[in-house]
């Protein structure tokens, strides 16, 4: 038999897609570092831990155009071509595309492990799966470039002008001297690479999410690694590969499903990978297309699975035959996509007690009754006992449960104080569990009221605290009846410095006007409470911040100045400027801390 712990796939994926709309970047900081080596980071709520396996790297090469103007690729070991990006250093011949390959900010020998772009044109990374997210770690975070998406034909998508002063996130790990800088790259759809230019970028480390291959069978139902699975009328369901050619679309080449189910595992000592040789595996076949008239390959297919044991651990897979397959032990990787082992556990017999919630409650004539809502449920109904005890009580209290073998039952109590009892159950196979709960007894219901657990809020005229306004009270508040604590006069007092938002006005353009090809964005700004010059009162502290929105609101390029004159070079013939309204927004802040914001709409309009 042969599965993919011992036979390889490798395939080209051809996709024609249309071009992403949005792909963006984002700055990373949140990463953890030891000695040189990146342990985890967060990004959007999730944390991805290196040894998990929660990252793949991909393949980097460093590409340079000579005068030919024919991208070539600079294979690593050979001598540094000349120079072809003016005002950069010169060509790192060490510096190479695999360094950027690892999770290392450092390593022995090598010490800033950096896949450089010095003197180059640009680096690109193929990964062995589509992705729309790459996370990136750079040295120093002081390069301005694109990055731009390779598509599954090798086609670029779009560039994604940075500055990665603005973008890059500093981490504030040290490498060799200068800082470690996140970014985070999003593309609009599925993508097998990424191409970044940008002359003096360092790269350290470029993963992606490890995840389900779309070309392979994928979303599987249990998920893997369900428990709880039911072992009468279990149906395992999964989706069918995508077309690489079209990823919206099952791959028409595909004509079977080969299921396999494993034998059952202890899931307490499971193995290191199931024996698909073993006798006790189940194995089906399943066609691709249930419906031949519609001339499509069904994007999911499913199989009901009997003969599954309870307590047990299974793994299954779902390899998909191609054009020509022999069956399900077809070997020839060209007619056959083998695919992703996925596990679940079957239901447990073990009973589940719930002791109910906690108590708050409070004596009535030197004793108190309580509900006990306990539950024990199990999955094969053979529970042989059930038992309410004692834990723990106030002394001298007397704890009269009144049927201590059924699980919903009362408990009459006498002293004030914590009680804590327990539930315990057990099975005719000798599982057991148990629950506990807690009550609390007080003196009266006032008290009680000021301990719940929720909150007290006490009435607003109660003055003697006893949880109710009654004559009492309006006997202590009657003498205060005619106080009168407001003003008689006015109050002067010390406002100390008083400051004043800086004014701030666009020069160029005006709004409303038509722009096209290069320009400057020209702003005075000053602070009136210091001068009426242009800078004034904002040549420290203060800065003037530049933004460019397109009518969707995202913003595509910043610059921050804090040196008069306040200006910004904007071409808006680069393809990330197509036609249309745009809106330019200054920020104005003031030495003082204070802030004015004025915005301008204009029109782009090239040939």
């Amino acid at each position: 038999m042969c599965r993919k712990l011992t036979c390889l796939i490798l395939f080209v994926l051809a996709i024609v897609t249309t071009s992403a709309h949005a792909d963006k970047l984002s700055g990373l900081a949140d990463v953890t570092v030891v000695d040189d080596a990146i342990v985890s980071f967060r990004y959007e709520g999730t944390e991805y831990v290196v040894a998990d396996g929660d990252l793949v790297l991909g393949t980097t090469t460093r590409w340079y155009i000579p005068a030919g103007g024919v991208e070539t690729l600079w294979v690593d070991g050979t001598p540094a071509p000349s120079a072809t990006v003016s005002g950069t250093s010169t060509v790192k011949a060490n510096d190479i595309g695999p360094n950027a390959d690892n999770f290392f900010f450092g390593i022995e020998g090598d010490a800033d492990n950096i896949s450089s772009i010095d003197g180059i044109d640009f680096q690109q990374t193929i990964f062995p799966f589509l992705t729309d997210t790459f996370f990136l770690f750079e040295r120093g975070g002081n390069d301005n470039g694109t990055w731009q998406a390779i598509y599954a034909n090798g086609s670029l998508g779009a560039p994604v002008q940075f500055s990665a002063a603005n973008v890059y996130a500093n981490t504030g790990v040290n490498v060799t001297g200068q800082n470690a800088f996140g970014v985070v790259f999003k593309t609009d759809v599925l993508v097998m690479g990424v191409r970044i230019a940008a002359s003096g970028h360092d790269t350290l480390s470029i993963s992606t999410p490890a995840g389900a291959n779309p070309t392979q069978t994928h979303d599987p139902q249990p998920e893997n690694g369900a428990k709880g699975v039911p072992v009468v009328g279990t149906v395992l369901s999964w989706k069918t590969g995508v077309d690489p050619a079209d990823p919206n679309s099952p791959n028409p080449n595909i004509t079977a499903h080969y299921l396999w189910v494993s034998k059952p595992y202890d899931p307490t000592n499971p193995p290191s990978g199931p024996d698909w040789n073993d006798p006790g595996v189940q194995q089906f076949t399943i066609g691709a297309d249930t419906n031949p008239a519609d001339g499509s390959v069904d994007p999911s297919a499913l199989k009901a699975i009997g003969g599954l044991q309870r307590d047990s651990l299974y793994y299954w897979v779902v390899d998909e035959g191609l054009i020509g397959s022999s069956g399900p032990l077809e070997a020839d990787p060209a007619k056959i996509i083998w695919s992703t082992t996925w596990s679940f556990e079957t239901v447990t017999s073990v009973p589940e007690v719930d002791a109910g919630s906690s108590i708050v409650t409070w004596l009535k004539a030197g004793t108190t009754t309580v509900d006990l809502n306990g539950t024990v449920t199990d999955a094969t109904g053979d529970v042989t006992s059930i038992l309410w005890s004692v834990v723990s009580s106030p002394a001298g209290s007397t704890v009269n449960i009144a049927n201590n073998s059924v699980a919903a039952t009362t408990v009459s109590l006498t002293e004030t104080g914590r009680y804590i009892l327990e539930l315990f159950a057990k099975d005719a196979a000798q599982n057991e569990d148990s629950d506990m709960t807690k009550i609390n007894v007080y003196g009266d219901s006032c008290e009680a009221a000021k301990n719940d657990p929720n909150g007290y809020t006490a009435p607003l005229y109660d003055f003697n605290n006893d949880c109710r306004v009654d004559f009492e009270d309006f006997a202590m508040f009657a003498p205060t009846w005619l106080e009168d604590e407001s003003l008689t006069g006015d109050v002067l007092y010390d406002a100390g410095t008083i400051t004043l938002p800086p004014v701030v006005q666009f020069t160029n353009p005006l709004d409303s006007s038509t722009v096209s090809g290069e320009l400057i964005i020209n702003a005075i700004a000053y602070d009136p409470a210091v001068g009426t010059t242009d800078g004034d009162g904002m040549l420290d502290a203060g800065s003037v911040f530049f933004e460019v929105i397109d009518s969707l609101g995202t913003v595509l390029d910043t610059q921050n100045e804090n040196v008069a004159t306040f200006n910004m070079t904007w071409n808006t013939a680069l393809p990330l400027y197509p036609n249309g309204v745009y809106t330019i927004r200054v920020t104005a802040e003031s030495d003082a801390g204070e802030q004015t914001i004025d915005e301008i709409s204009v029109t782009v309009n090239n040939p």
